[in-house]
């Protein structure tokens, strides 16, 4: 007995006729990457409002916690960090989670990853997600 061919989603289309996570990611955090001056700069903003996100998926009294998790791991990246850079990074993800959950309060994919690459002369952002119980 041989397995049916599973039909492949054409490249760029809507999955299950949600839009494309790379598209909400630029809705909800565009102007919060576009403030980076290099690409460096735009692609830790990325990871940062990507960070967010999942955040934001998880149970609202479960977010706390994980974003104490994610200033503990901030620090300890960057340990030059003064008390106003982590108090500036903490009010920069909880606008981020707010504006994730005013935008998309349904949409429970978390980003596994999430990339700004060059194309010409523009940059664009491919992100992946999953669904996950």
């Amino acid at each position: 007995m041989s397995r049916k061919k599973q039909k492949r989603q054409p490249a760029g289309s809507q999955v299950q006729g949600k839009v494309k996570i790379s598209q909400r990611v630029w809705e909800y955090a565009g102007d919060f990457i576009r403030m980076g001056k290099t690409l460096a700069d735009r692609q830790s903003l990325l990871n940062a409002a990507c960070s967010a996100w999942n955040l934001a998926c998880n149970h609202p009294e479960q977010r706390s916690a994980h974003l104490d998790h994610y200033m503990v791991e901030y620090r300890r990246c960057n340990a030059h960090a003064d008390a106003a850079e982590m108090a500036g990074v903490r009010s920069n993800m909880e606008k981020l989670i707010e504006k994730k959950l005013e935008m998309f309060p349904t949409d429970l994919r978390q980003i596994v990853g999430a990339e700004i690459v060059k194309v010409g002369d523009q940059e664009r952002i491919n992100v992946a997600s999953g669904t996950f119980s």
